[in-house]
């Protein structure tokens, strides 16, 4: 679940994806994951509709184009994607899907997404020479700052740097996500620290998101209360302004650092 200062439940976000499906003309295609119970759940509820209802709603209306990760086409993917995770595979056959209901030939989908270098702030790799840098620290940018976010980009960075050091420095964002979303926060990141994706967290103050913060949740909530319960050892609180000292005193060199959050953290990759 995200963005609950709109949405109020599971149930009103699969509400509004089944609208949002409604206006797909007869002759459209849905492409979709078909391993999602979400999905299919949404899939069958509109299969099962009455014929009295909106007919562009009806399942029979509309072509539905499954893929998965089971399918022939991942093993190849995982050879030519120069993005990590498995999420970025199922994004990959999303698109090649997507691009055979378009009749693209499969030559210049799979030519496409090789050279494919991915989002600003989706795992940018930043080139630690331009930084100042010296001693072959890699610099990762992410924009993940949802539970389930963090749990692909720190996986996906244990797959692709499977004998390095991994730092995490991590802003929260928004302090009605970090409050219902709590446990969600813990859990991914003593799993994530106990699987041994990362070896050291720095968590920084949680980004205050003008217009869309409620007083009474700021005073229920802070960074410092996160770290208490994640309980990890080499999880630590840093305000922002001190994590570059931090880094420069603390990094043996050749680490990953991983910069992530949605607010202004990845300003400092520019120090």
């Amino acid at each position: 679940m995200e963005h609950l200062d709109y949405y109020k439940s599971l149930n009103h976000i699969l509400k509004t994806y089944k609208e949002f499906i409604s206006h797909l003309p007869r002759n459209g295609v849905l492409v979709t994951n078909g391993k999602d119970k979400n999905i299919l759940n949404i899939k069958n509820q509109i299969s099962k509709l009455p014929r009295s209802r909106t007919s562009s709603l009806r399942g029979k209306q509309f072509k539905i184009q499954k893929f998965s990760s089971g399918q022939d086409e991942t093993r190849k993917l995982r050879e030519i994607l120069r993005i990590p995770g498995e999420h970025n595979i199922l994004n990959a056959l999303a698109a090649l899907t997507t691009a055979r209901v378009l009749k693209i030939p499969d030559r210049i989908s799979f030519k496409s997404l090789s050279e494919y270098r991915g989002a600003w702030r989706r795992f940018e790799i930043i080139e630690a020479d331009l930084r100042g840098l010296t001693r072959k620290i890699t610099i990762v940018s992410d924009y993940g700052h949802h539970p389930t976010e963090i749990k692909a980009t720190l996986k996906a960075a244990r797959e692709k740097f499977p004998h390095k050091k991994i730092w995490c420095i991590f802003q929260p964002h928004q302090y009605q996500r970090t409050f219902y979303l709590f446990k969600d926060f813990v859990k991914v990141f003593q799993q994530s620290y106990d699987k041994v994706f990362i070896n050291k967290v720095i968590i920084t103050d949680i980004y205050d998101v003008a217009g869309r913060e409620q007083k009474n949740i700021k005073k229920k909530v802070n960074s410092k209360k996160l770290i208490k319960e994640i309980n990890r050892p080499s999880v630590v609180y840093l305000p922002k302004e001190g994590i570059i000292n931090y880094l420069k005193k603390n990094l043996k060199g050749r680490e990953v650092v991983i910069i992530m959050g949605a607010g202004d953290i990845y300003k400092i990759t520019d120090n």
